[in-house]
């Protein structure tokens, strides 16, 4: 309510505030609110009585809107008010003219990049028409002659060419690079892999790859090592085109030093071909203990069983429960029987993510008589081990041994995690 009043007081003096600056007339003893009469004198006693009263009300009424305002005396507020009659208004017009001019600059400047932006999609459709017609030709075998490149076409080129590569191989791709060749693309791309920008080295990467351009395997190196994400994984693609050696050793730098997404090494890695799991593999041998797990995944996705020697070597001398971990689950994807032992080795680990993939190894290589040690990781504290004994016990018992075994379970978190596995059984 308090609020409400003070506003409505604030909109009353706001009024009388711009409305009417002053009374010129007004007696010298009152003091003058913007315009309203605070004070309250009779000029004479002989005044009449009405016009008392009338004075009497007005003058307590401006005396209340001042209390609400500013709980204030009289002269406190008729003190500050002057200072509001006053508005700048040369200030006020500044302002609307500087927001007026902004925003006619900012309309200006939207006019100017969607103008620009339309001539380079209109250069490109015209660059576009007047190259393709002859690549493709070169591709079905045409020694077609080649068209003027402009210096300022060359980028618009790489762009388009690596684009029309993506989709060939074999000669129609051999065809491609020769054309490049001709143009003397080569040394344009080396140079705008030291100067260009970002995502014109990035163009520059796939570019010199696509040429196989031994002079830029030291650069693509020291991209390799920035660590940065996405032209780091260009630049080890790049070099796994170029030179394999080199290329898994930068690789072999990424996944020890930084985390990355499994999806896009393994893209990258198959570009090592047939020995890339080999690659990786010895890798595996060198990294220092804990640094291996990001490799044992790629292994994974790449069901690469040649390297699960190296696996097992490695299980034998790391001490990381993560990485052990890593190599129990390829091991139950990519392994073989003879690995029921391993994971019988590590039922009882102090890790219980060590437990949990080792439960999920008997799943896949357990025997009848593993059923009895599944069960009892059915009552470890930990719900992960709990859910991927279950689900062993049903790989190994059948559903009918499960329900059975459900029905004398008196532990009740075991059945109730028996439930789970039976109901996403059915």
């Amino acid at each position: 309510m308090k609020r409400g009043r003070l506003s409505y007081g604030a909109g009353l003096l706001l009024v009388a505030l711009f409305a009417t600056p002053a009374w010129p007339d007004a007696p010298a003893g009152d003091t003058l609110v913007g315009g309203l009469q605070l004070g309250y004198a009779p000029s004479s006693p002989e005044a009449a009585p009405g016009v008392q009263t009338d004075a009497l009300h007005a003058g307590g009424m401006q005396l209340k809107l001042a209390r609400e305002m500013r709980d204030v005396s009289p002269t406190a507020a008729a003190s500050e008010v002057p200072l509001l009659s006053s508005v700048p208004y040369g200030i006020l017009i500044a302002i609307l003219l500087f927001l007026a001019v902004n925003i006619v600059l900012l309309l200006l400047l939207s006019m100017v990049m969607r103008v620009r932006r339309e001539r380079r999609q209109q250069r490109r459709e015209r660059f576009v028409a007047r190259w393709e017609p002859v690549l493709h030709a070169r591709i079905s075998g045409d020694a077609a002659a080649l068209p003027h490149l402009a210096a300022a076409e060359r980028l618009l080129f790489l762009g388009t060419w690596l684009h029309m590569l993506g989709y060939v191989r074999g000669d129609a791709a051999a065809s491609l690079v020769q054309v490049a060749r001709e143009l003397g693309l080569s040394q344009y791309a080396l140079r705008l892999l030291e100067s260009g920008s970002p995502w014109k080295r990035i163009i520059a990467m796939r570019a010199v790859a696509a040429l196989g351009l031994e002079q830029a395997c030291d650069t693509l190196m020291a991209k390799a090592m920035q660590n940065r994400p996405r032209s780091s994984l260009t630049a080890v693609r790049a070099l796994l085109q170029i030179d394999p050696e080199r290329g898994f050793a930068a690789l072999g730098y990424l996944l020890e030093h930084q985390k990355w997404s499994p999806a896009a090494m393994v893209e990258i890695v198959r570009v090592g071909g047939s020995q890339a799991v080999q690659k990786l593999a010895a890798l595996v041998h060198t990294v220092p203990p804990g640094h291996a797990k990001q490799m044992v995944r790629l292994i994974e996705l790449l069901e690469g069983q040649a390297a699960l020697p190296a696996l097992r070597e490695r299980l034998v001398s790391s001490g990381d429960e993560e990485e052990i971990a890593a190599i129990l689950h390829c091991l139950g994807r990519l392994g073989q029987g003879e690995d029921r032992s391993i994971a019988l080795g590590f039922l009882d680990h102090a890790s219980w993510l060590v437990r949990m993939q080792a439960a999920f190894m008997l799943g896949a290589f357990g025997l009848g008589q593993d059923v009895a040690r599944l069960v009892l990781l059915l009552r470890d504290r930990q719900w992960w081990v709990r859910y991927r004994a279950a689900q062993s016990l049903l790989r190994l018992a059948g559903v009918a041994t499960l329900a059975a075994m459900r029905e004398r379970e008196p532990d009740p978190y075991s059945r109730e995690m028996l439930e789970r596995v039976l109901a996403e059984g059915r």
